[in-house]
């Protein structure tokens, strides 16, 4: 615009100068005449090169209030780090509301699976019996997706929903006990066998956001809300290995199976376990932003939370590592 305004000026020079070099009076008043009807037109442009100088600054303002105001939409996706607090649920102890007692106090779940030991165990001809978790249970490590949304009230602050899914899976291993030959370099336990437990988690933050202000597209974020949370327990399983590590069998040991018995159908009432819960969330990542539109959010995920499992309702931590794919709403009606 100011190239726009300069051009003009020196038009307007330019003119009055040849004017001015004219011989004669005529021509001189013709060239004062008309050097001031340019000087008017010239003041004119002027005016009205600077007035849509204004609208353009103005224009660009509101742009920028557009990109700085909206919504924003979110996907991600990642690694989640469940607690070990929350994963003992699954330890199979007898504390727990669904314990590896309701298998081995069924007399034709423990006579199939001590049957089963004594076959694959050549040194075992005593019954065996169950000895306990060996307290080592844990989560994998999961795959977290997200989904969200996000309106900003300035370049600075937002607020955003977001949605959280992942299934876990705890693994850990349990004791079982024999009578060992006097004398004999067994010790009398077998620790080689394994409990697997699975949830599905879904966890829902409203958070409050703030982008730092930068001169270069990295700019560094906060988040920090309050979170519902809640899990459904999928599966648990008691799964039996030889002597070799090779697979025998797996039995489930949800819903209390103290009364299977083989051949009888049963109820068909099956108890759901798990259930919603609250916490709180933060996360703190850096917005690479390519453009006005899109970018790429890698972030440090945290929450402190109490989950909807029986007997471990106590505060637990998490967290997880994601990267997230941002839009903004002016991306759609470009």
């Amino acid at each position: 615009m100011k190239k726009i305004v300069f051009f003009f000026l020196m038009l307007i020079f330019c003119t009055a100068t040849y004017a001015q070099s004219g011989d004669g009076a005529f021509v001189e008043n013709k060239a004062q005449n008309g050097g001031n009807a340019q000087l008017r037109n010239g003041a004119h442009t002027i005016s009205t090169s600077a007035s849509y100088a204004d609208k353009g600054d103005k224009k660009e303002n509101e742009d920028d209030n557009i990109k700085d105001k909206g919504f924003d939409i979110i996907f991600a996706g990642g690694c989640y780090f469940g607690s070990k607090y929350n994963a003992q649920y699954y330890n199979g102890n007898y504390a727990n509301e669904n314990n590896l007692d309701y298998l081995f106090g069924n007399k034709y779940r423990y006579d199939e699976i001590n049957t089963m030991i004594k076959e694959h165990y050549g040194y075992i001809s005593d019954s065996i019996h169950y000895g306990g978790p060996l307290g080592n249970m844990k989560y994998r490590v999961a795959i977290m997706v997200q989904l969200g949304i996000r309106y900003k009230f300035s370049k600075n602050w937002s607020i955003q929903l977001v949605y959280s899914f992942s299934r876990l899976k705890a693994n850990g291993q349990f004791r079982l006990l024999y009578e060992a030959v006097p004398g004999n370099y067994r010790t009398g336990m077998l620790d080689n066998q394994y409990i697997l437990g699975k949830e599905d988690r879904s966890l829902i933050d409203l958070s409050a956001c703030y982008h730092f202000t930068t001169r270069s597209i990295v700019k560094p974020f906060i988040e920090a809300g309050v979170q519902f949370n809640f899990v459904r327990v999928k599966s648990m399983e008691a799964i039996f290995y030889d002597d070799n590590n090779n697979k025998l069998k797996s039995f489930s040991f949800i819903n209390n199976l103290q009364n299977y018995v083989p051949g009888v159908q049963s109820d068909g009432s099956i108890v759901k376990y798990g259930g919603p819960g609250f916490g709180f969330s933060a996360a703190a990542g850096l917005k690479l932003a390519f453009n006005k539109y899109v970018s790429l959010d890698p972030c440090f995920y945290f929450n402190a939370g109490k989950f909807g499992l029986e007997g471990y309702k106590d505060f637990s931590y998490n967290f997880g590592v994601l990267v997230r794919i941002v839009m903004n709403d002016s991306m759609f009606s470009k």
